[in-house]
């Protein structure tokens, strides 16, 4: 079986891109478990081959983790003796990194208003930033409230209310509103308009 080539992992910034492409090799070649499931005990008969067998699967994880990093970075982690310690030290070094950099980017995020067209793009890039930040999904949806058009925003937090059968706070709820929107037709130069809310405060005409 041909196996998709891995750009070698060598700076912070190709981490995530790495690490799937990882992911995707060694589950290809059946030997994932090496990086959770723990060594088994030595042990006579049917034991000894699981052993052996988890032993070589072990091997092959860790020979095509190695091969996969740069020259520079292959002698700092050349020294770890099973897949799985290799993988944890590799996430240490450079997951917390990724995190911390997707949570600044996340704060940071504003919608284009310019790009209006694309709103469920720009969702769904907001969405994938609070997730690689670790985020709780009901502490994303509540922040990108402050950010989205406020006719969306506006829907959100009244469908979000805390009386009989509404509907919880969450990204299933943004998601629900801004399709809505966006099937209604609406066009980039009424995205940006004050919210439409009736009396009974429900959703206006758009919902």
């Amino acid at each position: 079986m041909a196996l998709v080539p891995i750009k070698q992992l060598d700076c912070h910034g190709g981490y995530l891109r790495w690490k799937e492409s990882m992911l995707l090799r060694v589950h290809t070649l059946g030997v994932a478990r090496a990086l959770s499931e723990p060594h088994p005990a030595a042990a006579d008969g049917d034991a000894a081959a699981a052993a052996a067998k988890w032993a070589r699967d072990d091997a092959v994880c860790r020979g095509h983790i190695l091969a996969t990093l740069s020259d520079r970075l292959l002698p700092d982690y050349a020294r770890f003796a099973t897949a799985a310690e290799l993988w944890r030290a590799l996430a240490r070094t450079y997951d917390v990194e990724a995190s911390r950099r997707t949570l600044d980017e996340f704060h940071a995020f504003e919608f284009d208003e310019a790009t209006g067209s694309v709103l469920l793009e720009q969702i769904a890039h907001a969405e994938a930033l609070g997730a690689a930040a670790r985020l709780d999904d009901d502490y994303v949806a509540d922040s990108l409230c402050g950010k989205l058009p406020e006719l969306v925003g506006t829907a959100v937090i009244v469908r979000s209310g805390s009386g009989p059968g509404d509907d919880e706070m969450g990204m299933g709820l943004v998601w629900d509103v801004a399709r809505r929107l966006v099937a209604s037709g609406i066009g980039p130069e009424d995205l940006w308009k004050t919210a439409m809310v009736d009396n009974e405060g429900e959703e206006g005409r758009y919902f």
